[in-house]
């Protein structure tokens, strides 16, 4: 396996993905597939860039980005409907991604096995439930309710709120929520701790 895949910094990247559940399996597979976890790959006539095979044309102004692990697999989970439509690969509309399944089954294992430090914040003066992801604290999603903020789960951790999409991080059976994502919310730290509040 490729040591992209094993480090600690990519389990991590492959959590910034977001590829909830099975999908994570999928999107591995093809990665593996389209470029062998080659970060530096590009296809014949260098139309395709990166981990996932991203086209150019999905971002014509600044295709040398697509170098980049992460925004390549933002990419890749933007262009998949978050991970639950593939057919913009060719690898996976002909079948190819299976041979790789048992890597990126293992890889998903990894993967699931990572964990969340669970931190003491408060929310409006009293204890709250939050995790924290690369050094951002993220808010149980019931903080909505509690804020009274309108709000719609459209699933795989993604919320509609105010109209506009955020991507939660699934942990633990629940959804959690960047603190920033959430609008009119403002932080002040007392006693060591976090303190939200929003202006609802």
């Amino acid at each position: 396996m490729n040591d992209l895949f094993t480090s600690k910094s990519s389990r991590t990247l492959c959590l910034r993905c977001w590829f909830p559940g099975s999908s994570l399996v999928t999107a591995v597979a093809v990665a593996d597939a389209e470029s062998t976890f080659d970060t530096s790959a590009t296809s014949p006539g260098d139309t395709c860039i990166g981990l996932w095979q991203i086209n150019k044309v999905n971002d014509e102004t600044n295709p040398s980005a697509l170098f980049n692990p992460s925004y390549n697999a933002k990419m890749a989970y933007s262009i998949s409907n978050g991970g639950t439509n593939w057919s913009a690969w060719s690898t996976y509309t002909s079948g190819t991604y299976r041979r790789y399944l048992s890597v990126a089954e293992s890889v998903a294992r990894a993967v699931t096995l990572h964990s969340y430090p669970h931190l003491n914040v408060r929310v409006n003066g009293q204890l709250f439930p939050a995790i924290a992801v690369q050094n951002t604290t993220y808010l149980l999603w019931t903080v909505l309710n509690k804020w009274g903020i309108p709000h719609r789960y459209l699933g795989n951790g993604k919320f509609s709120i105010n109209g506009r999409t955020v991507q939660g991080i699934v942990y633990g059976g629940n959804t959690y929520l960047n603190w920033a994502s959430i609008p009119d919310v403002k932080a002040i730290k007392i006693n060591g701790e976090f303190n939200f509040t929003d202006s609802h």
